[in-house]
């Protein structure tokens, strides 16, 4: 469908993100990565290196990303923390994704990349 689109703005890629070269070139990415295990910690994160000074990353994830207890999970917390300030979450409604089929219960990170 994506690339039906005719616009020079959009440049549509199939590839496995993880493993793309990240280009600092966008001002806004938004994102709903895989929940499984934690592998949305890795694409956050790969996300967040193509942003540009200044740019913002916004994130549907699990709760576990605010909540979880692991070594992991609290690593990851601190890089939110550094870079989207104290508290980087902010809560959905419990299953907001439940008409959909998905009963994960989930919060939105916002996160902004800055030279400073």
């Amino acid at each position: 469908v994506l690339r039906g689109i005719r616009n020079p703005r959009l440049n549509v890629t199939n590839a496995n993100f993880l493993t793309m070269t990240a280009r600092a070139e966008y001002d806004f990415v938004l994102m709903n990565p895989p929940f499984y295990g934690t592998h949305w910690m890795e694409h956050v994160m790969h996300a967040f290196d193509f942003l540009k000074d200044g740019g913002t990353l916004v994130a549907v994830l699990p709760v576990t990303a605010e909540m979880g207890e692991t070594s992991k999970h609290e690593t990851f917390r601190k890089w939110a923390v550094k870079h989207g300030g104290h508290n980087p979450f902010s809560d959905l409604p419990e299953e907001s994704f439940a008409a959909s089929g998905t009963r994960v219960n989930t919060v939105i990170l916002r996160v902004r990349k800055s030279s400073w």
